[in-house]
């Protein structure tokens, strides 16, 4: 799919990914019977927080390079407590700040990313400003559709979002005919729009939605930030890379930084 843009490649993602869990919802739960301010807050939502925030990392990534998505994703953590504590009043120990610290060092030791050899430009801030829009969606999806499952909430925001992107790339393509890459649809892309688009899709995403519902944003965030970790061990099974120590360690140091984040104070 390398002849394909990485704005089309979204909405290629998105569209048929949102399309299969919809119907999928509807097998599941049936007619839901979701109120039309519902609909307005989820579509506002996922458009602004999934949608922009998916078209702000793409273009942060573009003003800089690849490892400073990496970096901003591992800032996850941060920013989900910071909207916990501003928004939620939540009240956080020393214990819980340590375990934010071994989380955030964790996940850019699992992302690969060598600080010392990094400079933050303005590709950093928008990208970190993904990661804020990210967040902030999440927890507006669990505090305004409370009344629905995680599917019917994941359902609703990717709808929002699909058309987000879709306005974009639409209006991207009026204004910049000539930069629009649009690859063909061989078998072999199809295959890859299943797996990327609708396994993906439809299994990680409600997945996050209901952890962060659970567990709050902070927390599921530090989970999140060993997900580069856990692709290496898919790439090691699969013959395709080989075991990387410092990435062991990296998951390490979240699954510390997790056992402290939830340790209680003493009395």
């Amino acid at each position: 799919m390398g002849s394909w843009d990485l704005l089309a490649l979204i909405v290629l993602r998105l569209v048929p990914g949102t399309l299969a869990l919809f119907v999928f919802w509807r097998l599941v739960e049936g007619g839901v019977n979701v109120e039309a301010i519902s609909w307005t807050k989820g579509l506002i939502v996922g458009g602004l927080g999934f949608g922009l925030g998916t078209a702000l990392l793409l273009y942060g990534q573009k003003q800089s390079n690849p490892v400073t998505p990496a970096v901003a994703a591992a800032m996850m953590p941060v920013v989900g407590a910071l909207l916990e504590v501003v928004f939620d009043k939540k009240q956080i120990s020393h214990t819980f700040v340590l375990g934010l610290l071994c989380a955030v060092i964790g996940g850019l030791i699992a992302a690969g990313v060598g600080l010392n050899d990094y400079k933050v430009n303005i590709g950093f801030f928008w990208c970190l400003s993904a990661v804020c829009l990210y967040a902030w969606a999440t927890r507006e999806t669990n505090r305004r559709l409370s009344k629905l499952s995680s599917l019917g909430q994941t359902v609703i925001t990717l709808i929002g979002a699909a058309i987000f992107v879709s306005i974009i790339l639409s209006v991207a393509a009026i204004i910049f005919p000539e930069r629009r890459q649009y690859g063909s649809f061989d078998s072999e892309t199809i295959i890859a729009i299943f797996a990327f688009s609708v396994l993906s899709v439809s299994i990680s995403q409600p997945c996050w939605i209901a952890g962060a519902r659970r567990l709050g944003i902070a927390i599921a965030s530090f989970h999140l930030n060993a997900v580069p970790f856990y692709v290496m061990g898919v790439l090691v099974f699969l013959g395709d890379e080989m075991f990387d120590p410092l990435k062991l360690l990296g998951v390490v140091l979240i699954a510390l930084g997790v056992f402290l984040a939830q340790k209680q104070p003493a009395v």
